[in-house]
């Protein structure tokens, strides 16, 4: 059965995100120009019968990266988020918090803003708890090579709870 709307919206609502989360199903315009960033995965609502060669019929896909790329989905039987590439479904990426997504999503951000104070006012809107933390690891990472950066970066998103 393709999962709509509504359902995809309950199954974000049930990780309590911050209420911009939720309302960038009600409007088009974020603050802070977050749609950008994320918004609802509106293809599968348009398409649903390409649902199911993502969803397997058990995942919910609550949440795009605005390019409609990448996809978070809810895994109720897990109790995990699943960040899928679309071209490549083998690149997966899990969380077990809503936090863990959060800082995916501020590292995200930090590449393509370079302004302190407005990095710190999405960081309050999206209600990501672990900024100062993130603002250290740019400064202990930023001269790495890509490789350790990279690195680096998905052990601070994976020591979050």
């Amino acid at each position: 059965m393709p999962i709509t709307r509504q359902h995809a919206s309950d199954a974000l609502a049930r990780w309590q995100p911050a209420p911009v989360f939720l309302d960038s199903y009600r409007t088009k315009q974020l603050p802070e120009n977050l749609d950008i960033y994320f918004g609802p995965p509106e293809e599968f609502f348009l398409s649903p019968d390409t649902q199911i060669l993502y969803t397997a019929d058990r995942i919910v896909p609550i949440l795009d990266n605005g390019n409609f790329d990448l996809v978070l989905f809810d895994d109720p039987d897990a109790n995990q988020l699943i960040y899928l590439a679309l071209e490549d479904p083998d690149e997966v990426t899990r969380f077990r918090n809503w936090q863990q997504y959060l800082a995916h999503l501020m590292l995200d951000i930090g590449e393509s803003c370079d302004d302190d104070d407005r990095i710190r006012r999405i960081a309050d809107l999206v209600q990501f708890r672990h900024i100062n933390e993130l603002f250290v690891l740019w400064e202990r990472v930023g001269d790495l090579p890509y490789d350790q950066h990279e690195q680096e970066c998905r052990a601070f998103v994976e020591t979050l709870d």
